[in-house]
C-alpha cells in the first residue's frame, strides 16, 4: 500500500466540515430509509455520496431488457496529485488508459469500482473512456482517527440511480470495527415498483491477524444485511432484487478459506461463483517473483444475488470474469507498467427481464 498523501486545502476544509456537522449530510429520504438500522446498530452513519459526474441528457430513457453490472478493483487508482515518486505521470497515464480499455471491452451499464483515491480519480478514468458514462459517484471514507482514506468505492452508470449512499462505520469502536464502509444505491427497473438494491463492497484484506480479519469482514456484512432489511421494511409495497458486488478478499472454494466465517451473513443469498471450476472463477491470479507474496489463484471478487433474482421479472445469469490486465510474471510490476492494470480481474453479471410463465401468474 502506498503512503497516504497530503490533502488539498479544500479537502482539509471538507474534513473539518464532515467532522463538525455529519448530520447535515444526511438527506430526509435517506434518514427515513435507514432509521431502523441505525436504532438497532448505533454503529454507522449514512451520508450522501459525491455526485461527481452528471450528464442527464445521456442517461438511458428506458430500462433495457438486459442490464450488465460489473465490479473492478483498480489497484491504487490515484488522481495524479501529490502521488509518491514511483507513481510517475507516465505510469499514471498508462494505468488510466489500460483501465479504460478493459472497461470499454466489458461495456457494462453499471460498474462498481474499488481502490479509487477520490472523485478526481473517477473523473480521470471516465474522461479516458471513448464512451464516457453520464453518471458517477464516489464514497468519501475516512479512518477512525480522521485521516481521509484513499481506497474509496465508486460507481459509473448509464442508468439513473436512486438513493445513492455511503455507509461509513464512523461510530463503531473496538478491534472488530470494519476498516472501511460500502456504497449502496437503487435502480428503478419495473415492472410496477420493482427496484434493484445494490451494494458495492471492499472487505478487510488478509494482512494481519486472521481471526481479527474475519471478524471485521463478517461485521461489515452483518451491517449490510441490517441495512437491507431496513430498506425493505421502510417500503413495504416495493419488491427489491438485491446484488452485492466487490472485493471480499475471501474465496470459500479455496482450501485456505474453508473455515472462514466472513461471508456467513450472506448465506441467504446466492453466491454466483460457488462450485464453479477454478479456471472459470479466478479473479486474482498468482503473481510470481516474490515467494512471500505468491498466493494461490482465487475468486476474491464475488457477486451475490437475492433468491428472487432466479425468477421473473428479473433473472441473473452466471458470473463472468475478463482475465486480462494483470502482469503475473513479476509481482513487483506496478500499475501502468508492462500492461499491468490491476492485481484483480473485472467481473460482471447480466440480469435479464423475463416474463412470468402462465403457470406462475
Amino acid at each position: 500500500m502506498r503512503k497516504i498523501k497530503k490533502s488539498r486545502c479544500m479537502r482539509c476544509f471538507l474534513l473539518l466540515f464532515w467532522l463538525a456537522l455529519p448530520g447535515l449530510c444526511r438527506s430526509a429520504e435517506t434518514n427515513a430509509a435507514s432509521n431502523a438500522a441505525i436504532e438497532e446498530e448505533e454503529l454507522y452513519f449514512f451520508y450522501d455520496t459525491w455526485n461527481v459526474i452528471y450528464n442527464k441528457e445521456d442517461l438511458v430513457r428506458e430500462i433495457p431488457d438486459s442490464i450488465r453490472i460489473a465490479s473492478y478493483n483498480l489497484e491504487n487508482f490515484t488522481d495524479g496529485y501529490e502521488d509518491p515518486p514511483e507513481r510517475t505521470p507516465k505510469r499514471l497515464a498508462a494505468h488510466v488508459k489500460g483501465a479504460a480499455k478493459i472497461i470499454a471491452e466489458l461495456d457494462p451499464d453499471i460498474i462498481i469500482l474499488q481502490e479509487l483515491e477520490n472523485k478526481y480519480a473517477l473523473r480521470l478514468l471516465n474522461k479516458a473512456l471513448t464512451n464516457a458514462y453520464p453518471l458517477g459517484y464516489t464514497t468519501f471514507f475516512r479512518h477512525r482517527w480522521g485521516e481521509i482514506d484513499t481506497l474509496n468505492i465508486g460507481v459509473l452508470s448509464r442508468i439513473p440511480l436512486k438513493d445513492v449512499r455511503t455507509i461509513r462505520f464512523t461510530k463503531a469502536n473496538g478491534a472488530d470495527r470494519p476498516i472501511r464502509g460500502m456504497l449502496a444505491f437503487e435502480v428503478e427497473v419495473g415492472p410496477d415498483d420493482h427496484r434493484l438494491l445494490l451494494y458495492g463492497i471492499h472487505l478487510k484484506s488478509n494482512y494481519g491477524n486472521d481471526a481479527a480479519n474475519q471478524r471485521q469482514r463478517k461485521r461489515s456484512l452483518e451491517i449490510l444485511m441490517t441495512d437491507m432489511a431496513a430498506v425493505a421494511s421502510n417500503a413495504p409495497g416495493r419488491e427489491y432484487e438485491v446484488l452485492v458486488l466487490g472485493d471480499t478478499n475471501v474465496d470459500p472454494d479455496n482450501e485456505q478459506f474453508k473455515k472462514d466465517v466472513s461471508l456467513k451473513p450472506l448465506s441467504s443469498m446466492s453466491d454466483l461463483w460457488r462450485g464453479r471450476p477454478l479456471e472459470e472463477r479466478i479473479t486474482i491470479p498468482t503473481r510470481y517473483g516474490d515467494p512471500e507474496m505468491e498466493f494461490p489463484p482465487a475468486a476474491f471478487d464475488r457477486i451475490f444475488v437475492s433468491k428472487n433474482l432466479k425468477k421473473a421479472p428479473w433473472v441473473a445469469g452466471q458470473a463472468q470474469v475478463l482475465q486480462k490486465g494483470c502482469h503475473t510474471n513479476d509481482s513487483s510490476v506496478l500499475p501502468g507498467d508492462k500492461g499491468h492494470v490491476s492485481d484483480h480481474y473485472p467481473v460482471w453479471v447480466d440480469i435479464h427481464r423475463k416474463k412470468p410463465s402462465p403457470a406462475s401468474k
